[in-house]
């Protein structure tokens, strides 16, 4: 297998932490946890990693499953929990938000 089929990966990892970086932030607005950005991204790409690499490492899945669909999926989901999360900002802010005002 080439090599060039790796990087099939990197949509994974990028959907997979944009997802858990939401998924966080509504966490921590719903259960009223004041924390900044960086420690929700550096867990949110951590836990991004390990869960896009640990099936393949472990020899759970191929890599050929990681297809289409998975990441449309990923992708609709990760759309979801940011229209959550743009709905609870207003009446639940975080420390985040200002920091993200900038960006």
């Amino acid at each position: 297998m080439s090599s060039l089929h790796w990087l099939v990966l990197f949509p994974y990892y990028f959907f997979t932490a944009l997802t858990l970086f939401l998924a966080f932030s509504i966490v921590c607005r719903l259960t009223g946890i004041r924390i900044s950005a960086n420690p929700l991204a550096t867990g949110a790409i951590v836990t991004g990693l390990i869960a896009t690499a640990l099936p393949l490492v472990s020899g759970y899945a191929q890599l050929g499953g990681y297809s289409w669909p998975p990441l449309v999926i990923l992708l609709v989901v990760s759309l979801v929990l940011a229209t959550v999360d743009t709905f609870l900002k207003s009446s639940l802010p975080l420390p985040l938000d200002e920091e993200l005002e900038d960006v």
